[in-house]
């Protein structure tokens, strides 16, 4: 009876707790709310979280509508995930943008659209989103976006490359350094900019590990 009474008093003093937490947040603004869902977030507490930022969201909090966008997106509710990407990117996050723009990519939630997609991108990438600069050199690499295969070795091709591999995204590095000896991207070739682009790459990359000495 006293473990019993012990339990039910703790299930009854966790529930106050959830009230009081309730009232004190009732009057909250949209920035509070959003820096209660941060804590949350950070400790993983989804539970609470996403109440939070829904609520900072739908206030009109740009951030929030675009960390929600994310966690609704990662829980693989997509269509969730798109009105909030959507609600942040039409604010002008450019998190939100990258993210409306996959979801137009997989033609999941809405019908897909290559074009527009790519117009959010180039937005977020014009706005030094440092992803989407990435997602654009990748895209004139590798192919993506609908990037016409004669644009691929273009002057817009140079500029993300190059704007990727000052963010020392390791494909446009190994682009670049290619292209200083080819004279790819009507780049001059400069061999001594290629080795500076290969010294770069390899203070990039990680050791090898280290073979271990057998004893005896």
């Amino acid at each position: 009876m006293v473990g019993n009474g012990s339990y039910g008093s703790c299930r009854w003093l966790a529930l106050a707790m959830l009230v009081l937490a309730g009232v004190g947040t009732a009057n909250a603004g949209p920035e509070e709310d959003y820096a209660a869902g941060m804590v949350a977030y950070q400790r993983t507490d989804f539970f609470v979280a996403v109440p939070l930022f829904r609520k900072a969201a739908d206030a009109g909090h740009v951030e929030a509508a675009a960390v929600l966008g994310s966690i609704y997106d990662g829980a693989e509710q997509d269509e969730q995930a798109y009105i909030y990407y959507k609600k942040a990117a039409d604010a002008g996050n450019t998190d939100g943008m990258i993210g409306q723009a996959t979801l137009l990519l997989s033609g999941e939630v809405v019908p897909k659209d290559v074009d527009a997609a790519k117009a959010l991108i180039l937005k977020a990438a014009n706005a030094e989103n440092k992803i989407a600069v990435q997602i654009l050199a990748e895209s004139y690499l590798r192919g993506g976006l609908g990037i016409p295969e004669a644009d691929r070795k273009g002057p817009d091709a140079l500029k993300w490359i190059t704007a990727a591999a000052a963010l020392s995204f390791m494909p446009a590095l190994e682009a670049l350094q290619q292209a200083y000896l080819s004279g790819d991207y009507g780049l001059a070739v400069d061999p001594a900019k290629s080795e500076e682009m290969r010294q770069k790459i390899l203070s990039l990359k990680p050791p090898p590990p280290q073979k271990k000495r057998r004893r005896g």
